[in-house]
């Protein structure tokens, strides 16, 4: 870990890295042999999907690709990971695990991470950041680390794939890919909330329209769009429901209401039976509650028992990534998160509140 600081602080001196265009990129996926991928620290539907739909990609073009993440897949989103979508119950997803100290990274000729806003996001494989050819994403509050192709108008990393995947095809470097087109419509599908969030925009139905068409209209045996969806949302293990349960046992209201959190400590997980995996988006528990403007939530990790990993949501044009940019962290403006030091729960979430808390105060001003 050592290292891993050491390279953060070099590259928190480094502030100006070159933008660069989805033509670039493009160049570089084309002609790509071995690439690999990287994705950030706990990933979501949006992380996993255009990363493996990116590795589709490279493939269609006759390359190869490897996608990696700094830790374990949530096990509700391995399907994205397998080579067909369709997985059974124990079949193993794709190898995304790692390690910087022991493997050779030579054998690659090219390294692009996608969704990651910061280098904190990236965990034990920052040490790859020197390396890192280009740094793809969508995210409005960051810290850039590599020559950079960022976009906060998108609605999700799945739709800058999908930009770029247009691209290629205009260039009759590729046809249609079905099982990227299907990772692409689950990366917009889960960043979006199903369409639900403000991110979303006309360009996102559109996209999402020709991605529908191309995924239905495939003779290939692959999933279709509401089979994608429904192994997003459509099933919840008993362990998510417990999460959910210890969840709305354990909420807390600030600013008359307007602000809704949860707290989970290891010992609260051990008790529950639950890891840190089973817990799920619980940020969604205190933000649905009527009145709530901001809704937050609080992990306290296994490995570091005095690091916390905080999500919030907003309900209302509150400024949510400024808050987290603060504590190191990013994001969009009503969808952020950060991770922060404290020395026991209470106090994590008393610095939390009164920093979101600020927040709802400025503007009821």
């Amino acid at each position: 870990m050592n290292e891993m600081n050491e390279l953060l602080t070099e590259t928190a001196e480094t502030p100006v890295y070159d933008t660069v265009t989805l033509e670039d990129i493009a160049d570089t996926v084309a002609s790509a042999k071995n690439a690999l991928i990287l994705t950030h620290v706990n990933p979501d539907g949006d992380c996993i999907g255009a990363a493996f739909a990116l590795r589709r990609l490279i493939l269609a073009c006759g390359g190869q690709a490897r996608v990696i993440c700094p830790n374990d897949l949530p096990k509700r989103l391995r399907f994205l990971a397998s080579d067909s979508l369709y997985m059974t119950e124990d079949e193993e997803p794709y190898n995304t695990r790692f390690d910087p100290e022991t493997e050779d990274i030579s054998v690659y000729d090219c390294i692009l991470s996608v969704d990651v806003a910061s280098p904190m996001q990236l965990g034990d494989l920052a040490v790859l950041i020197p390396h890192i050819r280009y740094m793809i994403d969508h995210h409005g509050m960051g810290e850039p680390f590599a020559p950079n192709y960022i976009d906060p108008t998108a609605s999700a990393a799945g739709e800058i794939i999908f930009r770029l995947y247009t691209g290629l095809k205009q260039r009759g470097t590729v046809g249609i890919v079905p099982e990227a087109a299907r990772r692409m419509y689950a990366a917009i599908v889960s960043d979006t909330g199903s369409f639900k969030f403000s991110n979303t925009t006309s360009g996102t139905h559109h996209i999402a329209a020709e991605l529908v068409d191309e995924i239905n209209n495939a003779d290939d045996g692959g999933m279709d769009t509401a089979d994608v969806c429904r192994s997003l949302f459509g099933q919840r293990t008993l362990k998510e429901l417990t999460a959910q349960m210890l969840a709305i046992q354990n909420l807390r209201f600030y600013e008359n209401g307007r602000l809704g959190a949860v707290l989970f400590t290891q010992q609260m997980l051990a008790d529950a039976g639950l890891t840190e995996e089973e817990i799920g988006n619980v940020v969604d528990t205190p933000r649905g509650v009527e009145g709530v403007l901001i809704g937050i939530s609080l992990r306290q990790l296994a490995a570091d028992p005095t690091q916390y990993k905080v999500s919030s949501r907003a309900n209302a044009d509150i400024d949510c990534a400024a808050v987290c940019a603060n504590f190191g962290g990013g994001g969009h403006t009503r969808a952020a998160g950060c991770t922060i030091t404290a020395d026991d729960p209470e106090e994590a979430l008393a610095r939390m509140a009164e920093a979101f808390g600020e927040k709802i105060r400025e503007k009821r001003e």
